[in-house]
């Protein structure tokens, strides 16, 4: 999970997409409209006119994505620490995470130290028993050696 700066980044980032879609689309489907009754409706050929209704909704629902967008990014800088937080408990805050950071630490390094002690005591237990073993082997190989010494 990103922190609320990058997330009102990525927001922002999304917003100002946003944005160029919308007025691209307006500027690729709007219809022409003449600026007085005296004047002829424009019109181009290669251009590609939505239908009003189509173009209409297109537009609303465009609209709506970017007003969710903007609640979301409100909502994301009322959510910063400092918003409504004197300087004083800021700082205090930090002071108190800095001790909980430095205590996570330490519990960090002990259990650190007790994987490493129990590795070693690990690799000892194996050795023992890899030494066992071959003691045993190196045993049966003798007492078999001497009973085919005895029955030859």
């Amino acid at each position: 999970m990103t922190d609320r700066l990058t997330q009102l980044q990525i927001c922002l980032d999304q917003m100002m997409e946003q944005f160029c879609a919308t007025l691209n689309y307006i500027d690729k489907n709007h219809d022409f409209e003449t600026y007085n009754d005296n004047e002829q409706k424009m019109s181009d050929r290669h251009a590609t006119v939505a239908p009003a209704d189509e173009f209409s909704s297109t537009i609303d629902e465009l609209s709506t994505d970017i007003i969710l967008k903007t609640r979301q990014i409100i909502k994301l800088i009322d959510s910063l620490p400092g918003v409504d937080v004197s300087e004083e408990e800021q700082l205090r805050k930090i002071d108190i995470l800095q001790k909980e950071l430095v205590k996570v630490e330490d519990q960090k390094i002990d259990a650190v130290k007790k994987k490493e002690k129990l590795l070693q005591d690990l690799n000892i237990l194996i050795s023992y028993f890899v030494t066992g073993i071959s003691d045993s082997r190196q045993l049966h190989n003798e007492q078999t050696t001497l009973i085919k010494k005895e029955d030859s």
